[in-house]
C-alpha cells in the first residue's frame, strides 16, 4: 500500500566547503522516510548537482521545503540561489532556533550529517517561516560596507608592516616606499567607501531618517549603523532581542563539568563578525559619552577587572538599542527613562483627576 506523503522537506547543514543534505517526507501515517542523504561543494555547480538530486527524489505533488540555518555567511549564496532558481520553500534559521529543537530531542552527538538531519526533521515537525532575501536597496548596502571592513584590514595590516620595518636594523627604503603607496591607496579608497555608503543611505529618505536618529547616541557613526542594518537585513528575520543578540554572537557561554571544570563565562562568538568588528571602536567612544553606558562600563568592569568585558557589555546593549530604535522608528533619547516616569507621573495624575469629577465617582 502506498501512503499518501503530507510534507516534504530538505535539511542542509552549511559549510565553508561543502554542504550535507537530508531529505525527509512525512508520510499519512506519520512516520518519516527518510529519501536519501548527500555531500555537495559549496559553490555554484554543488547547488545545480543539489537542485537535480531534489528534483529526482521529490513528489512533484507536494512542495519542497528546505531547511538550513544562517551560519556566518555561508548560506547566503545557496539560499539565494534557491530562491531564485526554484520554487521551494526556503527557511534560514537563527542558530538558537535549531540549537533549542536539537536540545528538545536530546541530541548530544553534533556533526554536520546529524545537524543536516535535524534540520530536516525540524522542517517536518515545524510550521517554519518563508525566508526572503536581502532587499534590493541593503544589498548594495551589504557589499560596501563589507568591502570597507576589507579595506580596513588590509590597512591595518600594512600598517603594522610599516611600524615594525621602521623599528628594525637597517630597514630597506624602497621596501617602506612601496608600503607607504599601499598604505595611502588604502586610506583613499577608505575614503571612497564612506562616500558611497553615504550617498546610499541618503538616496533612501526612510532609512537616512532612521539612521540619523540612532545617530543621536553619541559615538555611534553612518558606517556603523549602516553595517548593523545591512548585516541583520533590517532585522526582518528578528523578533526578540535574544535572537539578535545570538546571531551577532554576544550570547554568554560558560564551560562547566562536575568539580573538575568551571570555566570563566565568555560570549560565544559564533554569530556575524561583522557587527561585533563594527561595534567594536564605537563602544568605546560610548563607554566614555554617555551616562548609562559609562555607568555599565563602570559596573561590569569594576566586578570583573576585564575593560574588554566591560567594552562587550556595550556593545551588546548599544545593539539591541539600534534595534528597538530601527524597529520603532524612534530617536535617541539619553532622559528616556526619566521622562517615561514623568509621563507615567502625569498619566496618572490625570486619571485620577478624571476620576474624581466623573459622576460616578461623585455619587
Amino acid at each position: 500500500m502506498k501512503h499518501q506523503i503530507f510534507k516534504q522537506n530538505v535539511g542542509i547543514d552549511i559549510s565553508k566547503d561543502d554542504m550535507k543534505v537530508n531529505f525527509q517526507q512525512l508520510l499519512s501515517t506519520q512516520n518519516v522516510r527518510i529519501k536519501g542523504s548527500k555531500t555537495v561543494k559549496n559553490i555554484l555547480s554543488g547547488f545545480k548537482t543539489l537542485v537535480k538530486w531534489i528534483e529526482g527524489k521529490r513528489d512533484k505533488q507536494i512542495e519542497v521545503r528546505v531547511t538550513m540555518e544562517a551560519t556566518g555567511v555561508y548560506y547566503e549564496e545557496l539560499a539565494n540561489y534557491l530562491f531564485e532558481q526554484t520554487d521551494y520553500h526556503i527557511t534560514v534559521l537563527l542558530p538558537n532556533k535549531s540549537s533549542a529543537f536539537a536540545n528538545s530531542l536530546n541530541i548530544k552527538t553534533k556533526t554536520d550529517k546529524v545537524d543536516a538531519k535535524m534540520l530536516a526533521q525540524m522542517g517536518l515537525e515545524r510550521n517554519l517561516e518563508k525566508w526572503q532575501p536581502i532587499s534590493d536597496q541593503l544589498r548594495p548596502l551589504k557589499q560596501l560596507t563589507r568591502n570597507r571592513v576589507s579595506l580596513v584590514e588590509m590597512k591595518t595590516q600594512v600598517s603594522n608592516k610599516i611600524h615594525a620595518l621602521n623599528h628594525s636594523f637597517k630597514p630597506h627604503k624602497d621596501v617602506l616606499r612601496q608600503l607607504n603607496v599601499q598604505l595611502n591607496l588604502l586610506k583613499r579608497q577608505i575614503k571612497k567607501m564612506d562616500v558611497e555608503i553615504e550617498n546610499l543611505v541618503r538616496a533612501d529618505e526612510v532609512l537616512e531618517e532612521k539612521i540619523e536618529k540612532i545617530c543621536k547616541i553619541k559615538g555611534l557613526g553612518i558606517n556603523t549603523v549602516a553595517t548593523i542594518i545591512a548585516e541583520t537585513n533590517g532585522f526582518l528575520l528578528f523578533t526578540s532581542r535574544s535572537q539578535l543578540i545570538s546571531y551577532a554572537g554576544y550570547d554568554v557561554v560558560k564551560k562547566e563539568s562536575g568539580s573538575s571544570v568551571n570555566g570563566k563565562s565568555r560570549i560565544s562568538k559564533k554569530g556575524n563578525r561583522y557587527i561585533r568588528r563594527a561595534l567594536f571602536f564605537p563602544a568605546v567612544t560610548i563607554s566614555k559619552k554617555e551616562p548609562d553606558f559609562i555607568r555599565l562600563y563602570t559596573r561590569v568592569h569594576e566586578r570583573t577587572k576585564l575593560k574588554m568585558k566591560g567594552n562587550v557589555a556595550v556593545q551588546r546593549k548599544v545593539l539591541v538599542l539600534i534595534y528597538t530604535l530601527f524597529k520603532k522608528n524612534e530617536a535617541y533619547d539619553p532622559d528616556y527613562k526619566k521622562n517615561q516616569e514623568k509621563r507615567a507621573l502625569i498619566e496618572k495624575k490625570e486619571k485620577s483627576c478624571r476620576q474624581e469629577t466623573s459622576p460616578a465617582y461623585s455619587g
